[in-house]
């Protein structure tokens, strides 16, 4: 490299192209630390990553593929799609025994995650990008976003007349209120008693909601029937089986919109009067073997360029310089522009929410009929 003139040296870099040495095609931003260096050189004597999570292939395509151009020695790549809990309880026990383990947890677990950093699981790192990110999603130890996934309402808009379509809570309340033996069981959500994604963004509308939190539930639950996830109340939906689903992923949905014929038939809204943004967390881990090709990913996902791969992905970018053209689907932007800031629920790292599970649990089971 320091063979090469500064006029050619200028020249690559305006015209995008990397300036390499021997052995790498990667450029470290300028605004990286001089030791940088030191953790890419590091990671090539490692053997890949691990990943823990729940984030399927589907979502993971364009960030490993614009990362791997990037570090093109770093060719093993497994991410693992075991669901919140499962992902936190497989790191535990194969720590127990000494087994390798997850280089990298990347989970929308909000509580799963508040327990892995009380038991000292997190690596203590502060990445270079954290001067471009809001502070609410980092927390200085070593936990960062991966993503801010709104949570949504679909709706059969042939199973439905237009005048019942529902954009708010209150529209679905009000179904209840006046239509309940026509709409009973015919709406759905994710089921906040088995599954802790769910518990979390119940918790926090009800948190949100305050004092009128456990009335709406109530009328919300007199209609509702619990799924376990996204895939499957898109597809009952779609099908006629149930007519409405509020608190969906929107990264379950948005992608499906794209099937054809699916939104002659499905239709979707943010939630007007409170909509669920989902943080879901990641962090390289204590015990890994690779930490740092896992610093590396991280320190991508949360790059400018990462971000947009996040978005192409179908999950949900928040940093502020992701801009509508580069992405297919929403920025947390366009989200707060569209609901407005006081209209966001972000679910997120509240300690409260593990304390209060147990007695929050039973009281939800009385609002949506769920038996123990």
């Amino acid at each position: 490299m320091k063979s090469i003139s500064a006029g050619i040296l200028l020249l690559l870099v305006v015209s995008g192209v990397g300036v390499a040495d021997q052995t790498t095609s990667q450029t470290v931003p300028d605004y990286y630390p001089s030791n940088y260096q030191e953790i890419v050189e590091a990671s090539k004597s490692e053997d890949g990553i691990l990943i823990y999570g729940n984030i399927a292939e589907y979502n993971w395509r364009y960030i490993l593929e614009g990362f791997k151009k990037k570090y093109p020695w770093i060719t093993r790549i497994q991410s693992l799609d075991l669901g919140p809990s499962s992902s936190f309880e497989r790191y535990y026990a194969e720590k127990s025994i000494g087994k390798h383990t997850a280089d990298m947890m990347a989970v929308g677990s909000p509580d799963g995650f508040q327990r892995f950093a009380d038991k000292e699981a997190l690596l203590d790192y502060t990445s270079p990008e954290t001067e471009y990110l809001p502070d609410w999603s980092y927390d200085g130890k070593g936990l960062y976003t991966i993503s801010t996934d709104p949570m949504v309402i679909i709706f059969n808009k042939l199973a439905m007349p237009e005048s019942d379509w529902p954009y708010t809570l209150a529209d679905i309340a009000k179904l209840a209120d006046t239509k309940n033996d026509k709409y009973r069981d015919r709406i759905t959500t994710y089921d906040a008693a088995k599954h802790s994604f769910a518990y979390d963004i119940h918790w926090n509308v009800a948190k949100f909601k305050g004092a009128q939190a456990w009335d709406l539930f109530d009328k919300l639950g007199s209609i509702s029937r619990a799924e376990s996830g996204a895939a499957t109340m898109v597809e009952k939906v779609t099908s006629g089986e149930y007519v409405a689903g509020f608190f969906v992923s929107g990264i379950g949905v948005f992608p499906r919109m794209s099937d054809a014929g699916r939104e002659k038939i499905l239709g979707w809204s943010l939630i007007a009067d409170g909509t669920p943004v989902f943080v879901r967390g990641m962090a390289v881990t204590r015990n890994g073997k690779n930490p740092n090709s896992a610093k590396l990913l991280l320190d991508y996902i949360l790059s400018h360029e990462g971000q947009v791969a996040v978005g192409k992905g179908g999950l949900t970018p928040y940093r502020g310089d992701v801009t509508k053209d580069q992405i297919p689907y929403l920025s947390l932007d366009q989200i707060v522009n569209s609901v407005g800031e006081d209209n966001i629920v972000l679910v997120d790292y509240d300690a409260a929410s593990s304390d209060e599970h147990d007695d929050f649990v039973k009281r939800w089971k009385q609002s949506y009929r769920v038996e123990n």
